[in-house]
């Protein structure tokens, strides 16, 4: 089957920010504080205790290193810049591109409302004019201040209907509530009235009990997919989707394999009418088509996901710049399209459908 008979559309990508082109578009108040001499390097607050600046000129770091060869780069641009990502598109022949923040993932660590409120806003016009209005086929996502549920509700609604974006990320980490909360419910509501997505997307090991982890092998395996688990099943069995089923919600950045253990143990308890199941129910929600789960194509485990799920939830994500350069993200799409085990409607619905559907037509 030749590649290029598929649509593919990368369905979790990645912006490096700017904090200097970020600065730019700040309120007069924030502009005060990022002028002040003692004020410590960076606008956002650090992921944790194994995440370090890593990507761009301006934050001083290099390309993440690869085992087996050097870095690709999609051009000269400045490595995760709108421009840059022109050229992955091009070059990786990806039709269009969802895009998640670098620096912006730790927004959920912030614990003043009204800075979280002043960056966010400072954030989504940068991003609408550095990288929407770079190419109309990058779609970046906002930043909201789920801090306080009703700037977070108003903010979304500027990015939605302002300034063009598709909705905005929920951080899986860093905030005082798991994402079911009714806290939160002001900012489901608002989406669900606009008809946006959201998405959680992983980022930090803080707060999830590996904070003594020494090893970041370690860390990795578990600190993507396991506050995704978390916030499925929190949004779940706290009655989010039962109270707005058109809600569309993304879980990005995780891979795939962590549904299977939802799965399971969500078919166990349901069967056996554990406390506080009622009427809540996983597979209906899965069943919506409001729910994305991000993969890689190749993943091992999606045949079997797709046996149980169907191939709807699937979405194939690059995840470039971080983990994957050029190179990388051509074979990824490669190795999906040459899969023995999917069907052809499998693989047009992870590559590109899926997304398509979930993010973009609607």
């Amino acid at each position: 089957m030749a590649l290029r008979t598929m649509a593919v559309i990368d369905g979790d990508g990645h912006m490096i920010e700017s904090e200097a082109e970020i600065a730019e578009f700040a309120d007069g108040v924030m502009q005060e504080w990022l002028h002040r001499p003692y004020r410590r390097p960076g606008i956002f607050p650090g992921l944790d205790g194994f995440h370090f600046p890593q990507f761009g000129e301006e934050q001083g770091g290099e390309a993440p290193p690869q085992v087996a060869r050097p870095y690709v780069r999609a051009s000269e641009n400045r490595m995760g810049s709108g421009e840059d990502w022109t050229a992955l598109l091009d070059r990786a022949e990806i039709e269009q591109a969802v895009l998640f923040p670098t620096l912006g993932l730790s927004v959920g660590f912030i614990q003043v409302p009204d800075y979280a409120t002043r960056l966010c806003r400072a954030f989504n016009d940068y991003v609408a004019h550095r990288y929407r209005k770079v190419d109309r086929r990058l779609h970046p996502m906002a930043l909201i201040p789920m801090q306080d549920p009703k700037a977070a509700a108003l903010e979304l609604r500027r990015a939605v209907k302002e300034l063009g974006l598709l909705g905005a990320m929920l951080p899986s980490t860093g905030l005082t509530m798991h994402l079911g909360h009714e806290y939160y419910f002001p900012v489901y509501e608002e989406a669900a009235n606009l008809g946006c997505v959201l998405a959680a997307h992983g980022g930090s090991n803080r707060g999830l009990g590996m904070d003594t982890f020494t090893n970041f092998t370690a860390s990795h395996i578990l600190h993507h997919p396991m506050p995704l688990a978390m916030a499925l099943c929190s949004m779940v069995y706290h009655g989010v989707f039962e109270r707005w089923p058109d809600l569309r919600v993304g879980f990005m950045e995780g891979g795939a394999a962590w549904l299977a253990m939802v799965l399971d143990r969500a078919d166990r308890d349901e069967k056996f009418e554990m406390p506080g199941v009622g009427r809540r129910r996983m597979r209906p929600c899965l069943d919506s088509g409001n729910i994305l789960i991000g993969c890689e194509g190749e993943d091992p485990i999606l045949p079997y996901l797709i046996g149980r799920t169907g191939a709807h939830l699937y979405a194939y994500s690059s995840d470039y710049p971080h983990e994957t350069d050029l190179v990388r993200a051509q074979e990824e799409i490669e190795e999906t399209v040459e899969h023995h085990e999917l069907s052809a409607a499998d693989k047009i619905a992870i590559l590109g459908e899926n997304s398509r559907r979930f993010f973009i037509t609607r």
